[in-house]
Formats: structure tokens, C-alpha cells, sequence
């Protein structure tokens, strides 16, 4: 059985009291099984993941919070949540079909968790092994990139703006991956310090060091949002559908297999994600070392 008194530092916020009363039940594990399943199911019937993206986060959100307790639960749980509600803020509010250039639909499959919820489990299962602040940069930094970058994305596409490259400064297509707005970036840096803040709440405590590893967690996770754009504007592979007139990620339309205009085929969307996710949490657990 893990020790959780040793594993999450004792900040007495209501998370650490909380895991110290759950995980000392003898029937703790199959509570947090059921309490995991009906956030997985609930998910899937309310359309936000298809069943293999509802497994995943059983999965991935399980591990984590077995290992780091309910301040971890709740890390995840906040940007899970968000991200569902300006999901369909988006969706209603556009007034183009962005899924005409998107390669997935409005409901996260299990290679979309897995991009943006792997490294975070990772980030726990190394701070099992080794319960320092290093791995606990690392986890915030990783739920606070895919935050960030979700933030971003789905508040930038309704600037009324129109969006520019973020490498060349050209104006690009809304929804693009690559594009950028002011309105993006502003939400984006929002949500990676709103992930920060909660990380701050349910395990650091409230002292000048803990003030920077909040802010490196901040940091790390908008890098890992800017990064995810610069990849998405060179190596994501993006198609060129010519009865149409328009740049897709989608390879294959109404049958016509699409010629590349950029990229590289085998980089979608979702293979980007992880590279800016792995990035953003190795940044942050580099920086973490440096100020020790």
C-alpha cells in the first residue's frame, strides 16, 4: 500500500485531509474504481468521449490519482471539465464547420486522452518512485500544457480577429493548426495559471518557493501551448482539397485521396499534442532542477 503521507506533501488543504481519511478505508481502491467508472461512463454518455477515449481516461485518470491522491483527481478533473464546457461554447458559437478542416470530431478518442493525459500519469508513476518536486512540476506542467493549449484552441477560433501564422505572421483559415490570435494566446496563458494555481492549492504550500514552482508550472505549460502551434505550422501533416478550395488535416474527402501540402503524413494532429505535452513537462521538470 502507498504511502501517502510520504508520497504528496502535507499542505493540510482539503485534498491532503481528504486522501488521508479515503486511503486509510480498507475498500479505498474499489471506491476509487467506482468513482472513476462513473466519470468515465458519465463521459461518454454526455458525448464528451467515444468509448475507447472514455477507457483511456478511466486509465490514465485512475493511476494518477491512486498515486498522487484527490489533489490530482482534481487537476485533472479541472481541465477535463473546462475543456468539455468550451468545447461546446465553440461548437455553438462558430459560424463555420470547422470539422470540414478538423481530422476529429467533437468527441475525444483514446489517442487524443492518451496525448494529453499520458505524460501526466507518467509524471505520477516517477514521483512514486521518487515523491519530489521535480515530478510534481512535471505533472502540473503536462495537465497545464494540454489545458492551455485546449484553452487556446477553443477560445481563439471565435476571435473576431482573423488569425495569423504564428511563424510568418500571414493571416491563416480560423481552426488551422498553426494559427494563432491574440484572444488565443490570452486564453491559452490563462489556462496553463489556472492549472498552476490548482496544483498550488492541493499540494504546495503557501511560501516564496512554492510561488516559483507555480510560475514555472505556468511557464512550461504556455511553451508547451506555442510549441504545439510552431508544430502544427510545420511538421503536421495538412492536405490540400482542391474541389473545395481549402487546406484540411483531413487526408481522404468524399472518396479523393488529397495530395500533402505540408507536413508529414504520418504527424497528425494527435502526434502533436504528445510531442508539445512530453516537451512542456520535461521543460518544466528541467527548470524545477535548476532552482532546486
Amino acid at each position: 500500500m502507498i504511502d501517502y503521507a510520504n508520497l504528496v506533501p502535507p499542505t493540510g488543504s482539503l485534498a491532503s485531509l481528504f486522501n488521508t481519511f479515503f486511503f486509510a478505508l480498507p475498500f479505498a481502491f474499489w471506491v476509487l474504481v467506482g468513482i472513476m467508472a462513473v466519470v468515465a461512463i458519465s463521459s461518454y454518455f454526455t458525448k464528451q468521449l467515444t468509448l475507447g477515449g472514455a477507457v483511456a481516461a478511466f486509465l490514465v485518470g485512475f493511476g494518477t490519482t491512486w498515486i498522487l491522491g484527490f489533489g490530482g483527481l482534481a487537476t485533472l478533473l479541472l481541465f477535463f471539465i473546462s475543456a468539455g464546457v468550451l468545447g461546446k461554447i465553440a461548437k455553438r458559437s462558430i459560424a463555420f464547420d470547422v470539422m470540414k478542416i478538423h481530422k476529429k470530431g467533437g468527441r475525444r478518442d483514446a489517442s487524443q486522452v492518451y496525448a494529453n493525459g499520458l505524460m501526466a500519469l507518467v509524471s505520477a508513476l516517477l514521483y512514486a518512485l521518487d515523491p519530489s518536486i521535480p515530478f510534481l512540476v512535471m505533472f502540473g506542467a503536462s495537465v497545464g500544457e494540454a489545458a492551455s493549449d485546449t484553452f487556446a484552441g477553443e477560445v481563439g477560433i471565435l476571435s473576431k480577429t482573423k488569425p495569423v501564422s504564428i511563424l510568418t505572421g500571414r493571416s491563416m483559415t480560423p481552426g488551422l493548426s498553426g494559427a494563432v490570435s491574440p484572444l488565443g494566446l490570452a486564453s491559452g496563458l490563462l489556462g496553463a495559471i489556472l492549472i498552476a494555481l490548482c496544483v498550488w492549492g492541493c499540494f504546495l504550500p503557501v511560501t516564496g518557493k512554492s510561488v516559483l514552482y507555480v510560475s514555472v508550472i505556468a511557464l512550461s505549460s504556455f511553451f508547451g501551448c506555442l510549441l504545439d502551434s510552431v508544430l502544427g505550422a510545420t511538421v503536421q501533416a495538412h492536405y490540400y482539397d482542391e474541389v473545395n478550395d481549402r487546406i484540411t488535416e483531413h487526408a481522404v474527402v468524399d472518396g479523393r485521396i488529397l495530395p500533402l501540402e505540408r507536413g508529414i503524413r504520418w504527424v497528425d494532429n494527435d502526434v502533436v499534442n504528445l510531442l508539445s505535452n512530453v516537451a512542456s513537462a520535461l521543460f518544466g521538470m528541467s527548470l524545477t532542477l535548476i532552482i532546486g
